[in-house]
């Protein structure tokens, strides 16, 4: 059986989206371990920070399955992506509902789960896995200088 941790983070600047997440062998209980052997990270269109923290989500979930995690342990620093899953919130608009239903759809394919807010200084490197995606978008499409003639 393999059993992980995964940290997703979602984030938006100028309208875009982006995400990042990463999955540990580290078990909650024992800090020592904290071995990563899976992320991902890329843009993903125009929206919500919302919808981007899903987005994480999804495709960290996504990502655990391909890697043949049976339980996950799901750590993520979005109070409100975090209380819709656990049903403490209930989504209300209409692509947060669709990306909820998405989530719990991938949550049933594991033995067991847990879902747990933590803070952003514990969450810093799926945050910047956010973080280099906008600094690459930023390097790849740099502003042109226009030169009067």
């Amino acid at each position: 059986m393999i059993e992980a941790t995964l940290y997703f983070d979602g984030g938006i600047r100028q309208g875009i989206m982006a995400y990042g997440w990463l999955l540990t062998n580290r078990i909650p209980e024992h800090r020592h371990l904290d071995e990563v052997f899976a992320s991902g990270n890329r843009t993903c269109g125009k929206g919500t920070s919302n919808i981007a923290e899903y987005r994480a989500l999804i495709a960290g979930l996504q990502g655990s399955l391909r890697s043949g995690v049976d339980v996950v342990h799901i750590m993520g620093d979005s109070q409100i992506i975090i209380k819709q899953v656990t049903g403490a919130f209930k989504a209300k608009k209409p692509e947060l509902i669709k990306h909820l239903n998405r989530v719990r759809e991938l949550l049933e394919q594991f033995e067991d789960y847990t879902i747990k807010w933590i803070p952003r200084k514990e969450n810093k490197r799926a945050d910047a896995l956010v973080n280099k995606v906008f600094e690459s978008r930023i390097q790849k499409c740099p502003k042109q200088k226009h030169r009067g003639s």
